[in-house]
């Protein structure tokens, strides 16, 4: 890949490409979005000491957010796939910094041969089998014929191919290099951890031996809280016990918030109306389609849907009436796409929406056909029609619907609707560059049923200014009257408000409820204890926030009041097994199993087969302590009362069972190597990462 290696020659080529295109996003957006650049430190992370700089992240990310686009077909701009991405960017430079630290002592590498067979030899890469199924070795081949040709600009347009392009290639290879580097590192860890004779024994034992048992148990759940008192004490110790468990690599801060959800007034509902049945004539005697393209906030579908695709008073509307029917226009609250069978991308619980809709044809047809389309040239369409009709690419056949048709050219579409199970058919078209020419099979298709074309035209019920700054002004009058953190906690319920706490961390983009709230989320770290914000408006709310707590990080503070709450939840069920351990089991008089049941006003339950391997037992759950002392107890022999993770325990045990299985000390072993093998390199993992000292300062950048 002699142009790939060129490019990696020469990145002062490449950053002079960046710079250039930097400073056009300078001018073009402000000096504000881009001030973590003038920083005197342009860290974006740092593990290790290894710091990657603003420039180097960005290029990244742009890579990655180009390939979300080509792969997913996702839309970059919106904020959670942004997010998204510079999540993904972040993990996989913490990760490679993390590992390549290991494998350098360890003279571990992946050479270009390995990358060229991982691409496209006879042992591809699970990155390129996941981006590509059961194509992956063909993609591989392009993919290195158009990096040593610099074909990719040919290849795009012949093909209509826009996502084979060098970048996706960089991302893939990227993504290989590092998988590959982590299978040779967990292979290397379970090679050095060798078995011993005991470890086979142990998973002998626990295959050999089954035992059965009677039960009976009474739940840590039975117990009112109000009989437990877990004191400080306690939540002390289960700190420093499970301390490891409360690292974070970001810090984090305790807050208090006010959301006010901004809705539409009345006022605003009979503006929209009023438009909407301005509308209504032309919509319903019109073109419906121009309309809809015109104003309306759902997309029109010009395709024939199964009646059953569509939901709620929709779907009454389309089984109630024929063609040309025209709804009134009505309210729905929600996600407007879901009368359509679809989700948006985005948060809908606010949204508010006057709709109509118009019936433009109802059929009878199948709602899905199982295809075979290929492209083909002027030269070789007639030999590949033949072939396919032959069946050679059945096998190939994929289902589509009316709905995953929309992309395709309308007299093709017209075709393959009209085309009967096993026709096959050549087709031919000038996409505004070029003839293309494709062989279509029409290998089956489902039933016909019910199907109608419906045009849904839209608006969304948003508050006005005037409804905005009415609720602007009841919160700022209230943040005025109660300048402090503890007389709006005090005065907020009085006032209509309701505040909430919450444990906000750099690396958060919402706050609950509040979605892309990041202007608030720095103010939240710029600020000081006891700050009060301005007041916000992101994501269909207007934000008041306060800072209730210090900045924490390393460990999070045993006085944060949510981690509190978390220790106390898990502190309180071992409380309970113990308060049943003293009271209702130890004021048993007899010591039979049939006692307790009777003192305890329960019965006996039965678990059978149970063995070292078993890790849930039917009517008790995960209880390791109670599968143990099974195991140990001698047949006919009460055991009691054991004092588990979330049950207290009494068991008699009815058989135990022998079965008889060989004991192959190289067979056992291995068993014990292919269990090392799934968990060295994820067990490893997690200590490098937990051991690792990561800055994340994203937050001075996005």
């Amino acid at each position: 890949m002699a142009t790939l290696q060129s490019i990696r020659n020469h990145p002062t080529l490449l950053l002079a490409v960046l710079g250039g295109g930097l400073i056009l996003m300078i001018i073009m957006f402000g000096f504000d979005d881009y001030a973590g650049f003038f920083r005197n430190d342009d860290t974006v992370l740092n593990v290790n000491g290894k710091k990657v700089g603003w420039t180097q992240f960005e290029t990244e990310r742009s890579h990655q957010s180009d390939f979300f686009q080509s792969f997913f077909n996702q839309d970059v701009n919106k904020s959670d796939v942004a997010h998204q991405i510079n999540n993904q960017v972040f993990n996989q430079f913490v990760q490679e910094i993390i590992l390549d630290e290991q494998l350098e002592d360890l003279g571990i590498a992946v050479s270009d041969a390995e990358v060229n067979e991982l691409a496209q030899g006879s042992h591809i890469s699970p990155v390129m089998t996941q981006v590509f199924g059961q194509n992956a070795q063909a993609y591989g081949q392009t993919f290195a014929q158009l990096v040593s040709e610099n074909g990719f600009e040919e290849f795009q347009q012949k093909y209509n191919a826009p996502y084979m392009t060098l970048n996706n290639w960089l991302v893939l290879e990227r993504q290989i290099i590092s998988t590959r580097k982590a299978q040779k590192y967990g292979a290397l860890l379970s090679a050095a951890i060798q078995p011993n004779v005991l470890e086979a024994e142990d998973v002998y034992n626990g295959e050999n031996t089954d035992v059965a048992f009677s039960y009976v148990r009474k739940s840590a759940y039975d117990v009112a809280d109000s009989l437990v008192s877990v004191k400080n004490s306690d939540i002390k110790a289960y700190y420093e016990a499970h301390k490891q468990n409360f690292k974070q690599s970001v810090k984090t801060r305790e807050i208090s918030y006010i959301a006010v959800p901004l809705r539409p007034s009345d006022a605003d509902r009979e503006n929209v109306l009023e438009n909407m049945n301005k509308i209504r004539e032309e919509f319903a005697t019109g073109n419906a389609q121009e309309v809809v393209a015109a104003n309306s906030i759902v997309p029109f579908v010009d395709a024939y849907l199964n009646n059953n695709t569509f939901r709620g008073e929709l779907k009454e509307f389309v089984d109630a009436n024929g063609a040309d029917a025209v709804s009134e226009p009505q309210v729905y609250r929600g996600d407007i796409l879901s009368l359509l069978g679809e989700e948006s991308e985005s948060d809908q619980n606010l949204a508010e929406y006057y709709y109509m809709a118009r019936i433009l044809g109802k059929r009878t047809a199948s709602d899905s056909i199982k295809l075979v389309i290929a492209g083909a040239t002027a030269e070789n369409q007639d030999s590949l029609f033949q072939a396919i009709k032959k069946g050679d690419q059945d096998a190939s056949a994929n289902w589509t619907t009316g709905v995953n048709m929309i992309a395709f050219e309308q007299g093709l579409r017209e075709k393959i609707e009209a085309a009967k199970a096993g026709e096959t058919f050549k087709y031919d078209f000038n996409n505004g560059q070029q003839q293309v020419y494709l062989v279509a099979k029409v290998v089956e298709k489902t039933a016909p049923v019910a199907q109608s074309k419906v045009a849904v035209y839209a608006e969304r019920i948003s508050p006005s200014s005037k409804t905005r700054r009415a609720e602007y002004g009841k919160l700022n009058e209230f943040s005025n009257t109660y300048p402090t953190l503890e007389q709006m906690k005090d005065s907020a319920l009085t006032a209509g408000f309701r505040m909430r706490d919450a444990n906000v961390a750099t690396t958060n983009y919402d706050i609950n409820e509040v979605k892309d709230c990041r202007q608030a989320i720095r103010f939240v770290f710029d600020g000081k204890k006891g700050d009060i914000s301005e007041i916000y408006e992101d994501g269909g709310y207007l934000l008041l926030v306060g800072i209730k707590g210090d900045i924490e990080e390393g460990y999070a503070s045993i006085d944060n009041e949510q981690l509190n709450n978390y220790i106390k939840m898990m502190v309180t069920p071992e409380k309970k097994v113990a308060y049943l351990v003293e009271n209702d089991f130890g004021k048993v008089a007899d010591k039979t199993l049939e006692g307790y049941a009777a003192a305890l006003g329960t019965s006996t339950q039965e678990a059978s087969r149970v063995n070292f391997n078993t890790t849930s037992i039917s009517g008790l759950g995960v209880e390791p302590k109670v599968v143990a002392e099974a195991l140990k107890a001698a047949e006919g022999t009460v055991v009691g009362p054991i004092a588990g993770s979330n049950n207290v325990v009494v068991l008699k045990v009815t058989s135990k069972t022998d079965k008889g299985l060989e004991f192959n000390a190289d067979n056992y072993k291995e068993k014990v190597s292919a269990v090392v093998y799934r968990n060295a390199a994820g067990v490893a993992n997690q200590k490098l990462n937990t051991d690792a000292t990561i800055v994340d300062n994203r937050i001075k950048f996005y």
